[in-house]
């Protein structure tokens, strides 16, 4: 493991103009994620947590501090270095899937890779182990409307994974999914966390979900309040 940090905040802060005044969103955020951390960032409504992650994310580069990822200054990146690493870097899913409900399972699983210049019939060799992965082997064919949540939540991992990014941000991951599935989902992040070595960032106000993480970072009015770890390994 990289004695660097994978992503290194200092002193990040984000204000929006309305006007003549300023709004602040983020206040002062300092924090470093490890290769192979499986980290929760919780707060409530408004606490700041999507505009962390669009961050992180390399989704927002118009902030005050610095970004720095495995070593290098994401400010500091045109905009289509950004897209790459978006592509490239780091998986992302999302409470509502974002499938595209007009392609089957295979065809939205290639996105990221087709996007990424991968030719198509290079990118569909890849997906029926991705599949396997997440549990859903021999459904490429189905459409996501034939599908249950739960398992239209394990297409948009696959989704996430197919391009083995250094990190996924799973943005509230279970919130449309009842307990049960929801158990099953986090489990599976867990399973890509440990065995994959992927390092995985679940965005969440649910303390239920939190404390399934090792590590819960706890966000309130744009600063960090809490950083605790919750289970070592």
């Amino acid at each position: 493991m990289s004695a660097q940090p994978l992503i290194q905040l200092d002193q990040v802060s984000k204000f929006y103009r309305h006007g003549e005044n300023l709004q602040s969103v983020l206040r002062h955020i300092s924090l470093n994620v490890n290769f192979g951390e499986f980290l929760a960032i919780m707060g409530p409504s408004g606490s700041g947590k999507s505009t962390l992650i669009n961050i992180i994310g390399f989704l927002d580069t118009a902030y005050q501090g610095s970004y720095q990822f495995n070593g290098l200054d994401v400010q500091s990146l045109d905009e289509v270095t950004k897209a790459h690493y978006r592509n490239q870097q780091v998986g992302f899913v999302f409470q509502n899937f974002k499938l595209i409900n007009e392609l089957n399972l295979k065809e939205n699983i290639i996105l990221p890779l087709i996007y990424g210049g991968v030719s198509r019939k290079k990118a569909l060799q890849q997906v029926e182990p991705m599949l396997t992965r997440v549990g859903l082997s021999g459904f490429g064919d189905r459409l996501p409307s034939e599908l249950s949540g739960g398992q239209q939540q394990r297409v948009a991992i696959a989704r996430a994974l197919i391009n083995q990014p250094a990190f996924l941000i799973a943005d509230e991951p279970t919130g449309a999914l009842d307990s049960a599935t929801s158990k099953e989902i986090m489990q599976l992040f867990h399973d890509i966390n440990l065995h994959d070595q992927t390092t995985v960032i679940i965005v969440t106000h649910d303390p239920n979900v939190a404390a399934q993480a090792k590590r819960v970072v706890h966000i309130l009015d744009g600063e960090i309040v809490e950083d605790n770890r919750v289970h070592e390994i």
